[in-house]
């Protein structure tokens, strides 16, 4: 017999929320996918790890997981270093800014990497259609926090971004039916 899940207190939500806002710190643009911050933490947790093992780890293929650090490489936030034993691999660490980011955000689940990437990999699993950003992560933890908010105070909650991003990024909340939309604006 399937349980239902016990609902995290108010308090356990905006932990959460904080905890979203130093991955967005750590890779510089709330708009990163959740995937993104999966791969960060996985690099920080290995420093040192070549893409091929980042992707066996991770189970992504290897265009996805180059297209991927190649983003957080132009971001800033992962170092790429000639390989130690082959000169044709290249090694990964987290930048000191996004491992800084990084240590703020592992510390409210005991500064266990691998507990957080579960998290953020149950966040995926709710979304079929697209692949979930930080920023629709904090719009649904924003919800979660206030109990029932109109579009307008979830979006004064995100990252000031563009309104058309922002709105767009609750619109794709409600979409997959992770809020539910009750007509107000």
């Amino acid at each position: 017999m399937n349980q239902p899940l016990p609902q995290p207190s108010k308090a356990d939500v905006i932990v959460l929320a904080e905890i979203v806002d130093h991955l967005v710190d750590a890779v510089g643009d709330p708009s990163a996918t959740v995937r993104r911050a999966i791969m960060i933490l996985d690099i920080d947790l290995n420093p040192g790890t070549t893409l091929n093992a980042l992707g066996e780890r991770l189970q992504l293929e290897k265009s996805v997981t180059s297209r991927n650090v190649d983003w957080l490489w132009n971001q800033g936030c992962v170092l790429r270093k000639p390989g130690r034993n082959d000169a044709r691999e290249v090694e990964l660490e987290t930048s000191p800014y996004a491992h800084k980011h990084l240590q703020l955000a592992l510390r409210p689940f005991g500064n266990h990497h691998q507990a957080l990437i579960k998290s953020l990999e149950m966040f995926i699993q709710l979304f079929q259609k697209h692949m979930p950003t930080l920023r629709e992560l904090k719009a649904m933890l924003t919800v979660g926090a206030m109990g029932k908010a109109t579009k307008a105070q979830v979006i004064n909650h995100l990252y000031d971004g563009p309104p058309t991003t922002d709105q767009r990024a609750v619109r794709h909340l409600i979409e997959e039916g992770v809020l539910k939309d009750d007509g107000e604006r």
